[in-house]
């Protein structure tokens, strides 16, 4: 199971569109969280929905290629129907001052845009704190806990978290092309939970 991370595009719909592309031709890849607290990633997933056709066109369109259709033809018709249906697996953080919190096993992930909107608690109950809005790329360990960005995407990198068999959690800061630059593991601890009224 794998986790994609994607920073701040700054504008830069080219390179945002180059990593998502990238880490969502990985069908290990469960989701693609945008780190911005802009609206790059909508404007990518309405872009690319309107490239690709709904059931009911679906549905027309592979009538009439099962019956006259070359094996290239429904082939293409196949993949634009799969490459639509991954699209639900893009996701952007929640407005502020909201959080997102993805479980991986026994691992809590807890991602933001600015981690200085973060109290001792949310930092106490997560195991990995990701975060987008950061001049560069980078993990930092503090005790137990990590705190992973992939940096703005406009300098070539991405974020990927993932479950390796045994339970580990590999953190990961991957080029637009897909080679590891950084890869650690995670420690694994227990988080403290704190129930609030």
């Amino acid at each position: 199971m794998r986790l994609g991370l994607i920073g701040p595009a700054h504008d830069n719909a080219q390179a945002l569109e180059r990593a998502i592309e990238m880490l969502m031709a990985d069908p290990d890849v469960r989701q693609v969280i945008y780190l911005g607290d802009d609206g790059g990633a909508d404007q990518v997933v309405e872009s690319w929905s309107q490239r690709y056709i709904d059931d009911e066109q679906f549905l027309d369109r592979g009538a009439r290629l099962a019956c006259a259709g070359s094996a290239g033809e429904i082939d293409g018709l196949l993949a634009d129907q799969s490459a639509a249906a991954r699209l639900w697996a893009i996701r952007r953080l929640p407005d502020p001052p909201a959080r997102a919190i993805e479980m991986m096993d026994k691992w809590l992930v807890l991602a933001v845009h600015d981690k200085a909107v973060l109290d001792e608690d949310d930092i106490s109950n997560a195991h990995i704190i990701v975060y987008g809005k950061s001049d560069k790329a980078g993990i930092k360990r503090f005790g137990p806990r990590s705190f992973f960005t992939p940096g703005p995407v406009d300098q070539g990198k991405v974020g990927l978290l993932e479950l390796m068999p045994h339970g580990q959690l590999e953190l990961r800061i991957l080029s637009l092309e897909g080679k590891v630059l950084v890869s650690e593991t995670a420690r694994a601890t227990s988080a403290r939970v704190v129930v609030t009224e």
